[in-house]
């Protein structure tokens, strides 16, 4: 069963929603006419219209910046993206550049081992071969502490082959040296080592130019991204709200301009505020209504809790009727007996 508080705060919620449901039918009857002036016999509400003008120039202004701010965090959040992918896609060309070196130095060295490569060239990699070579020889030796020493120099020099191959491979940057390296193999490796660098090089000039784009801007995107995209909508909110005084104005001077040429549409609009404000007379009749009994009820209860007080009252005072009783005869008693003694 609905109780009547809850009848009450269901009436209120509807009272709340004819009372927009009337806002929108002036919103709509003030912008039609605004939208159509001959529907009036001439202009009415002067000043009205000037403030919609007003708001309307406001809220062009706004859309026009809203759609700039909206066209830059597309701008913005793309070129964002396409940084990060170029991030990856870097890494993974240095990844790819990186083993290619690896290989090349690998060739490099095996043939500056035998003596393919011109020594002045390659000075560094005929240096390490040369002393690769002569402890290799060591190792093989007769002195056993000649043999350990040069095998550990051995295994110290062969931890080093990774960082000794990269340096090995950037010989062959130099035009000259990489012209004089043979081998399809290696001449293959150094064509392939080339476009890593061409492509790596370009898209590093790209994400350069997007990194400069990111730092320059990122003040301005997260302020957009706190509520900056939103700042059109105190304008929407006022063009809509002279739109409604303006539909009143017209309503309430109707007398004045509604006939026979009043277009249907415009007429089905002045019908529905008509219900709308007999509903929401109805409503508002029915939560005084619900006001007046609950506020008897109230009443009612109040007068309920001071009959139980004058109930409890006359209790005590049937009580206290009988002490003073029992009082009166006491002192009878004590009066008897005082006369009694004085004779």
């Amino acid at each position: 069963m609905v109780t009547r508080e809850e009848l009450f705060q269901e009436t209120e919620q509807q009272i709340e929603e004819t009372t927009e449901l009337l806002r929108s039918c002036f919103h709509d009857l003030g912008a039609m006419v605004y939208d159509n002036p001959s529907i009036l016999p001439g202009e009415m509400g002067v000043s009205l219209l000037g403030e919609i003008r007003k708001a309307q120039d406001e809220k062009a202004r706004a859309d026009g910046k809203r759609a700039e701010d909206l066209a830059f965090v597309k701008e913005y959040d793309s070129k964002r993206e396409r940084k990060l992918l170029l991030d990856e896609e870097v890494e993974n060309i240095r990844e790819r550049e990186k083993d290619v070196r690896l290989r090349l130095g690998a060739l490099i060295y095996e043939q500056c081992s035998l003596g393919l490569l011109d020594r002045d060239k390659f000075s560094s990699v005929y240096a390490d071969a040369d002393e690769e070579k002569l402890l290799s020889e060591k190792a093989e030796g007769k002195s056993l502490f000649s043999r350990l020493a040069s095998k550990s120099a051995l295994s110290r020099l062969k931890k080093c082959d990774s960082s000794r191959y990269l340096d090995y491979s950037s010989l062959a940057d130099r035009e000259e040296n990489a012209v004089a390296i043979s081998g399809a193999n290696a001449k293959a490796l150094v064509e392939e080592l080339e476009a890593i660098k061409e492509e790596k090089e370009k898209k590093e000039g790209e994400r350069e130019e997007l990194s400069v784009f990111i730092s320059e801007n990122v003040s301005k995107r997260r302020g957009l991204e706190k509520g900056g995209l939103e700042e059109n909508e105190d304008s929407q909110v006022s063009l809509r709200e002279c739109l409604i005084n303006y539909g009143n104005y017209l309503y309430d001077r109707g007398g004045s301009w509604i006939g026979e040429d009043t277009p249907p549409e415009v007429l089905d609009i002045l019908q529905k505020i008509i219900d709308v404000q007999n509903e929401y007379k109805t409503l508002n009749e029915r939560k005084n209504q619900l006001k007046a009994e609950a506020k008897a009820d109230d009443y009612k209860a109040l007068i309920e809790e001071e009959k139980e007080r004058i109930r409890i009252l006359e209790g005590e005072r049937e009580k206290i009727a009988l002490q003073i009783e029992d009082i009166k005869k006491e002192i009878a008693r004590l009066e008897s007996l005082v006369d009694r003694l004085i004779k």
